[in-house]
């Protein structure tokens, strides 16, 4: 498996570690930096997809996310996917990739008593769903920093912690899911595990749209649900209406543009605001404090 089809005088050749490591056998980090690249049909183990340079878009389950700097992908063990890069500038991917079974084995003996593991440390556990494909957090930084190190050192010290603490991540992101799962209204485990997967797919439509501001009849069509079956679960899931999401998203975008420097004027712009005084008053609300004594208290 390559990261790299064809590359230009500028991109570098993919970075693997642990050197010498095998898909589906061991836990790696691959690290690379390409304009083009295209793979199809992959059957890869369960994976993290991040993204330090550009963007990049994984297709799968019959579903395309475009991921960029501050996001993660999640990938299933088994699920087929592809990757396409395509980009006048270079675009740098991070991607772990556990070896089989690593992360259920936590999994089990996580919720199991210590002495099952006494008397079989090595057996398996059930595999995971990640229903939840596409997500935001500091899970991103995390696998990136570990990037960073094995550019830097042959075989960094803690490196198998580091697989271990990032398992143990993405397991207390399993934990959090399932939670919103059991609150999906509906009695059935099956019916409430197919409504949270269009939940999750009106949700990242609302975070990828935010600038624009989405109707509650769009962010439905999305997920293939009535209006008010969408606003009623959303609320009961998520904990919070579409709306009020769509808003904290674009507040925090905003927020974000101005700590980097940008006119207030124009972080509301981009952020959907048209009318910047009413921005102002509404940040005041929220934060505390004006735009400009937010810039100024960094």
């Amino acid at each position: 498996m390559s990261k790299s089809l064809s590359p230009k005088p500028t991109d570098r050749a993919p970075f693997l570690f642990p050197l010498g490591a095998a898909f589906h056998t061991d836990s790696l980090v691959l690290h690379a930096t390409a304009r083009h690249h295209v793979a199809q049909n992959i059957a890869g183990p369960l994976s993290i997809k991040t993204v330090m340079r550009g963007e990049g878009t994984w297709r799968a389950s019959g579903r395309e996310w475009r991921v960029k700097q501050g996001e993660f992908l999640i990938l299933n063990a088994g699920e087929v996917y592809s990757i396409e890069i395509g980009s006048p500038s270079p675009v740098t991917t991070c991607c772990v990739f556990f070896a089989k079974g690593f992360v259920e084995r936590m999994a089990l003996d996580a919720t199991s008593p210590l002495a099952a593991s006494l008397d079989d440390p090595m057996r398996e556990g059930p595999a995971l769903d990640f229903l939840s494909h596409w997500h935001t957090g500091p899970l991103t930084a995390r696998v990136q920093s570990l990037a960073a190190r094995c550019n830097a050192e042959p075989r960094p010290t803690s490196f198998e912690e580091d697989f271990a603490e990032i398992a143990h991540a993405m397991l207390h992101l399993h934990a959090e899911m399932q939670s919103k799962i059991a609150r999906v209204p509906a009695a059935r485990a099956s019916t409430r595990k197919e409504l949270f997967k269009r939940l999750e797919r009106g949700r990242q439509y609302l975070y990828a749209n935010d600038e624009r501001g989405v109707s509650l009849l769009e962010a439905a069509r999305v997920a293939a649900l009535s209006p008010y079956h969408f606003h009623r679960a959303f609320r009961e899931v998520f904990q919070t209406t579409p709306h009020a999401y769509s808003m904290d998203r674009r507040m925090e975008r905003a927020k974000e543009r101005i700590y980097y420097g940008a006119l207030v004027a124009d972080a509301a712009d981009v952020a959907g605001f048209a009318n910047p005084p009413a921005f102002t008053r509404l940040f005041r609300r929220r934060y505390g404090m004006s735009p400009t004594e937010f810039r100024k208290n960094g």
